[in-house]
Order: structure tokens, then sequence, then C-alpha cells
């Protein structure tokens, strides 16, 4: 087995195609890592979930009156904005049970309010999508390459979706602002029900930003990858920061300003509240794992927390199984009993319905095997919902309720000493994710996960485990910018310890993340940068109006934010919640935590509002 060292970094995966964007495991000189896909309201994977056909970049575009490399398309002209009832002249805030962030101005000691009925709603169709595209207009601004440059070094244009006119209203309305992150904005517009179930009451226009180098705001259009120095969290904060004002502008209106954001989404949020805060005045920041940073003298960096809990959505505590995580751990034994001789790997290769049987030659083929079978187990956890969903799945399909429960489902029984039983359940248990569509003939192509072969020979698109033999690896994907984030600025170490996790042990390794960063995208790792450029604890700690929600079933809350930092900077835990599921459309089957936690969240959003106005008056 390959040791520790030998392991490669855990760079999580987004930005890819819907083929691709599942788990990977890198493999760099006979080492083997998991490689998780991070960050998408989704991102990690998500589904698109399309409203209707994608439509294509207007002509029109609004611009901020500068110099630009190019001619501007002509402005868009905003159209006369349709009041929609007053919000109360109270906005009083509904009880917040599991926060108190404030003794002097706390939600949970106001009275509640009446309910608020909605005129407005979003039903799903027959296809299983929501017809939201048909409230927003599509719309391109005229950013800055570097908006930290004199001139701006050219522009590009950046996309945008103002949704929900007939909610607004100039004179005591909001605006809900999406900031975008590493996919296209489409996938956000399409799951942020929060926003859209809540823009009504709280007479919010939406507002959807899409990411720079993302989805259709490409600098340099196909070129964009020859150009990536303009790619940066800290670039994509300041093009939010100048849409918003140029927004206002645009509408005549000062208004609160409330943010959303999931995962690196969620990141953004807060860093926007921070380095922003007078043009942000809340942020609703989910599941975004700010601590997961190095160099933070007040909270270290706790690299193995991620599969730390994929692992507890394993064991019963999280409702899986309790012979789960034993049988997996037995698997991998198994695994490495059977490669011994020629007829182990004949039954392994048939267990596990592999596409290549060669694949399996050597010890580190048989732990690339086994670290890309359950891999299929951190995708699953981040998509731990409630209820079915194909979020996880591109829309392609939907995954189980539960998922890791189901998965787990399989590997319940005792298997005593019948191998070939336990490999067929590990097997069944994976294909919960990889074959969820139920028309993969095959497993782990041994052409590199290609996905061409992949599609003409029925198989999953697992990554080789062959591609250490042949020193590859699997992260050089052009199409993974977020890859390229994570090199350039926010390293995000992850490893592996074998005792608290199921995974094969792999402390982080900064030399091997630096090597792989340097071979793929020619920069070295920042370590240190995140932590310079957003302050850690320290900084957060003397921001304010920022909620940071995080359930206990998400592999990424590990490194988020778990306790009050302030009495305006707080933490909401959601029992049994996994990846920002609290962002999401209210569903018949979301527990009481999860609809507890949106009316804490709503309750905020009201009190951030309400202060806003009174300070308008003062």
């Amino acid at each position: 087995m390959a040791t520790s060292a030998e392991r490669t970094p855990i760079l999580p995966v987004a930005g890819e195609q819907p083929s691709t964007r599942r788990r990977r495991v890198a493999i760099i000189g006979g080492a083997v890592v998991l490689v998780t896909t991070l960050l998408v309201l989704g991102y990690s994977a998500g589904s698109h979930l399309w409203a209707s056909t994608t439509s294509q970049p207007a002509e029109a575009t609004t611009t901020v009156g500068r110099p630009a490399s190019a001619p501007a398309p002509a402005p868009v002209q905003v159209a006369p904005l349709q009041k929609s009832a007053p919000m109360p002249k109270t906005l009083s805030k509904t009880p917040a049970p599991t926060q108190s962030p404030r003794e002097s101005d706390n939600p949970s000691q106001d009275p509640t309010p009446a309910p608020f009925k909605r005129s407005v709603s979003f039903p799903v169709g027959p296809d299983g999508r929501r017809d939201l595209l048909s409230h927003c207009e599509e719309r391109f601004m005229t950013q800055y390459l570097n908006q930290f440059q004199a001139g701006g070094g050219g522009t590009y244009e950046q996309r945008y979706f103002v949704c929900g006119r007939q909610f607004f209203n100039p004179t005591n309305g909001s605006i809900f602002f999406y900031n975008g992150n590493e996919a296209d904005v489409l996938l956000y517009l399409n799951n942020t029900g929060l926003m859209w179930e809540n823009a009504e009451e709280f007479n919010a226009l939406l507002v959807f930003a899409e990411h720079r180098y993302f989805g259709a705001s490409r600098p340099f259009g196909d070129a964009m990858y020859e150009h990536l120095e303009f790619l940066s969290s800290t670039q994509a904060l300041a093009d939010f920061a100048v849409l918003i004002e140029a927004l206002k502008a645009e509408l005549k209106a000062d208004v609160p300003v409330i943010g959303f954001g999931g995962s690196y989404g969620g990141m953004l949020g807060a860093w926007l509240r921070l380095k922003y805060p007078h043009v942000v005045d809340g942020v609703i920041a989910a599941s975004a794992p700010v601590l997961h940073f190095e160099n933070d003298p007040e909270h270290p960096v706790d690299p193995e927390a991620f599969l730390r809990i994929v692992t507890f959505d394993m064991t019963p505590a999280a409702g899986s199984s309790a012979n789960c995580v034993p049988n997996v751990r037995k698997a991998a034994k198994t695994l490495a009993r059977l490669a011994q001789t020629l007829e182990g790997r004949v039954l392994i290769a048939d267990a596990l319905h592999l596409c290549d049987a060669e694949t399996i030659m050597t010890e580190d083929d048989i732990q690339a095997l086994y670290v890309s079978t359950i891999g299929a187990f951190g995708t699953l956890a981040m998509g731990n919902y409630p209820y079915p969903s194909s979020y996880m799945t591109e829309g392609a399909v939907d995954l189980p309720a539960y998922p890791v429960r189901a998965a787990c489902e399989f590997l319940a029984p005792d298997f005593g000493d019948d191998d070939r039983a336990l490999l067929d359940a590990l097997r069944q248990s994976a294909g919960v994710f990889y074959n969820a569509t139920g028309k993969e003939t095959c497993f782990f192509p041994s052409e590199d996960g290609d996905d061409a072969a992949a599609a003409s020979t029925g198989s999953s698109n697992a990554t080789d485990p062959l591609a250490a033999n042949r020193n590859e690896t699997v992260i050089q994907i052009k199409g993974n910018l977020w890859s390229y984030i994570e090199c350039s600025e926010l390293y995000m170490p992850m490893g592996s310890d074998d005792k608290n996790d199921v995974f094969p042990a792999a402390p982080a390794n900064r030399s091997k993340d630096n090597a792989a960063c340097e071979a793929v995208w020619g920069v070295p790792l920042r370590p240190n940068w995140a932590q310079t450029q957003y302050g850690g604890v320290k900084a957060l700690r003397f921001s304010s109006n920022i909620v940071f929600s995080n359930g206990n079933y998400d592999p990424w809350s590990g490194t988020g934010v778990l306790k009050n930092l302030s009495d305006s900077v707080v933490y909401l835990p959601i029992e049994g919640g996994a990846h920002h599921v609290d962002l999401f459309f209210a569903h018949p089957l979301d527990p009481p935590a999860l609809t507890a936690a949106r009316e804490t969240e709503k309750s905020y959003i009201r009190q951030w509002i309400r202060e806003f106005y009174a300070r308008k008056q003062q």
C-alpha cells in the first residue's frame, strides 16, 4: 500500500462537465488521493435543473461609463418597477429557536409576526423543473479585467440575472443578491429557494451574479485558459461590489442588500460583507468552509474534517446501518488479500464489475480502486438530503432520500467469510451514486476516465487506477478552474487518518500539493494567502451581520464557523442538514430543524432590513 507521504493532495474539483463532475482519485507516481468535488450550490456537484432552455447572451448590456478595450453594447434601460404590497410598518422578528444573537436586540425576544401569505408560488412542473427564468431578465455588465489597476487592463462582460421585479418596492424593499460561485449562475438561480420564497414578503428584487470565468462570464472567450491571471476571489468580490452599486444607482433606490451564498458562494458572501460592508448589509453564508485555511493563529486548520464527517454519515448516529463502516473497512482488507493472487484479482474484477481487470496489478492499484469506490460516499454525504434529489447528478436522475443511508443498506448484513457477497455489496453501495441511472455496465474505464470512451462502452467514468503506473494525474483537466483558484490563492489542505475515517491514512502534504499545482497550472501554492487576505477568525469577529449555517451531515461543516464569533456573526446549526440545504426550496419532507433554521434566517434578514431603514430615519 502507498505510504501517507506518497499521497497527493485532495484538490476539490468544480466547473467540470456533468459527466466528469462526480468524484476523482488523483494519482501521481503511485500516489492515490480522493479528490472531492467542492462547493457548488452544489460545487461540488450540482444539478442545473434548468427552468427553461438556457438563453443566449443578450445583445444589450449595462455599462458603468468607463474605458473599455472595445465599444460596449448599448446600455439596457430598466423598465419601470412594479410596486408590490408595502412591507409591514413594524418589521418584528420571528423567534430564533437556536440563536440568541443580541441581548438588546434579539429576534427571539420580539413578538412573532403573523405568517406571511405569498400570492406567488413556484411549483415544480411535470418535468421536475420550476419555471423561474420567466421571472428573470438576463443582462450583462462591462467590468474591468483588473479591478485594482488604473484603467482596468481591459474589460469583460459579466452576466447577471434580475428577477422578481413584481416584488420590488424601491421605497421600503430590498435587494436579495446571490454572489455566484464556481459554476454557471443558472445553477444557483434555479435552486436558491430561500431567496425566491421570501422575495415577496421583503419586497425584494432578486439578483443572481455570475462569477468571472464561469458560465457566460468568460474573459477572452475560448482563450481564457491562457489568461487566468485575472481569476481570483478578490477580483470576483470587486465585481460584485461594482455591480451592486451600479444597479442601485440605475434603480435610483437606496435599499438594503442581503447577500446569499452556499459553499464557495457562502465564503464569498462572508468576505463581501467583510471587505465591502457598505455594499451588502447582511449575508446568509450557508455551508461556507471559511476556516479551511492555514496559518490562522486562532483556529488551526483541520484537514481531516471532511472525510471524518463523511464517515460519520455512514454510522448509526446519522441513521445509517451499524455494519456499514465495519464492512467498508473489512472490504479494504479483503481487496488487499484477494489481490495477492490471480484468482483473487479475477474475483475482484468480476464482483466490482471493472471495465478492465488489468487495472488491479499492484498494491497501489488496489488502494486506488478502494478509494475510487468509497469516494462515492463523499458526494453522497454532501447530498444527504431528506428527499430524493437530482442536485448531485446534474439533474440527470434523482438520488434517493438520505442517499448515504441507502448506500449503507447494501452493507448492512454480516457477510461472514463470503468475500464475493461483501464485494458485491460494496459495488452496489457505491453504485447508488456511480450507477444512479442504472445504465452503467461496468466501472472505472481504463482510458483515463475518458468521457467519450465511457459513453461508448456504457461504463462509469470513474478514474483510471492504472494512471499511477503511467505517472499521470486526473487533475490535469483544464475545465477544473476551481483547482486553479485553490492553487493560486485559496489553498484548502485535505487529508485522512484511517482511524476516524474509512480512508487510507494520508495526512495533508503541502509539498505534494505544490508539485501538483506547478505541474498542472504552472503556479505555486500560496498556503498563507487566504489568511493574509481575509483574516480568518479575527477578521470575522470584527465584522457583523453574517449568519453561518452548517448542517452536521455536511462534510464541509467541519471547517466552517461552528460558534458565535460576536453578537451578529453567528453560527446556525442544522441538525441532520447536508450541504447548504437551507438555501433550497422548502420541501414537505424537510425535518423540523431545517424549517426552524430557515425561520431563523428570515428573522435575521428582517432584523437587518429594519436596522437599515432605522438608520435612514436618523
